[in-house]
């Protein structure tokens, strides 16, 4: 393997990438603003990005594990970080976040912000920043991510488990997106987030370990995915969500359209009028810019802002004052 670039040279790749393939969001009306931190922590989105890029390197399910986590924190009290803190009944402890992984991740790049700009820069603002930098590292377009979030203090178990489930329909879906102010055409390409990453056979195991197996899978993926998840091992074993699963594109869709959507909440989409156009459309390039736009919007849900929260000196524990 090659030499990993220094964490400088790290920085102007990030620039580059930003400048050349990312989107600029509309003007936030949630008191966000792009170039958040120009003055009080002008490097903070170079400096995840390094971290995110060494992390990403030791272990390729951070990316999809980052940007799952910003998914799940957006959801549950907004994009607080109420999603990291630690304790015996905070989110982390639900069983819809069971298997949620990369706060190591996290928790390196929060470190390394803090060591430059002590008490600056949010933990919601750093899982931001490395929920756009897990898909530029993964082949994706970045974006340009407005900052200016404060941390909540509050983080309870029995409030997320009111997350999108994977068995849930294209109805229900829509009706839980549509509480968090995100249309059924964003709902659609923020799904194709599970182009990278694998899901675990239990998730879908009600679709092959029955019969006759479900009839929206096309059949030789049915025995492909009887063959990876026996019965005796689906509660251990995962299978990658399409297949193209550790690069960010839009292979997601094309599956879905070949009849190999892991997922019941991912196949469903193809056969309901209000999701289907969303799903033939983000089959190619567009899928890139779509979904950038759509991480903007999520990103912005329900914000703590000004005076509101706090910012968090650790990522995982509410301030001692």
């Amino acid at each position: 393997m090659g030499r990993w670039p220094s964490p400088a040279l790290l920085a102007i790749f990030v620039t580059i990438a930003l400048a050349m393939n990312s989107i600029t969001p509309a003007a936030a009306h949630t008191g966000l603003k792009v170039g958040f931190y120009r003055h009080s922590c002008p490097q903070v989105e170079a400096i995840v990005y390094n971290s995110m890029a060494q992390s990403t390197k030791a272990d390729d399910t951070v990316a999809p594990g980052i940007l799952r986590m910003a998914f799940h924190d957006c959801f549950v009290r907004g994009c607080d970080a109420s999603v990291l803190l630690e304790g015996p009944n905070t989110e982390r402890r639900a069983r819809t976040n069971t298997g949620l992984h990369g706060f190591d991740a996290i928790d390196a790049a929060k470190r390394a912000v803090e060591n430059a700009c002590p008490g600056v820069v949010s933990a919601a603002d750093v899982l931001q920043f490395a929920a756009r930098d897990a898909v530029v590292l993964a082949g994706g377009y970045g974006w340009h991510v407005p900052a200016g979030r404060r941390d909540g203090t509050v983080s309870i178990m029995e409030e997320a488990l009111n997350l999108p489930a994977p068995s849930m329909t294209v109805s229900q879906l829509i009706d839980v997106f549509g509480r968090k102010g995100l249309s059924p055409s964003q709902m659609v390409v923020l799904s194709g987030a599970h182009t990278i990453g694998k899901a675990p056979c239990v998730t879908f195991d009600d679709r092959v370990q029955t019969t006759p197996v479900d009839p929206t899978l096309a059949p030789s993926f049915a025995t492909f995915l009887k063959g990876q998840c026996p019965y005796a091992a689906i509660q251990s074993t995962s299978v990658d969500m399409d297949s193209t699963a550790h690069t960010f594109d839009s292979q997601y869709f094309k599956d879905i359209i070949a009849g190999r959507g892991l997922l019941t909440s991912d196949q469903s989409l193809l056969y309901d009028s209000r999701t289907s156009g969303g799903v033939y459309a983000n089959n190619g390039a567009a899928f890139y810019r779509n979904f950038a736009k759509a991480m903007v919007k999520m990103s912005q849900i329900e914000v703590l802002t000004g005076l509101d929260g706090e910012i968090r000196r650790q990522f995982d524990q509410v301030n001692s004052h």
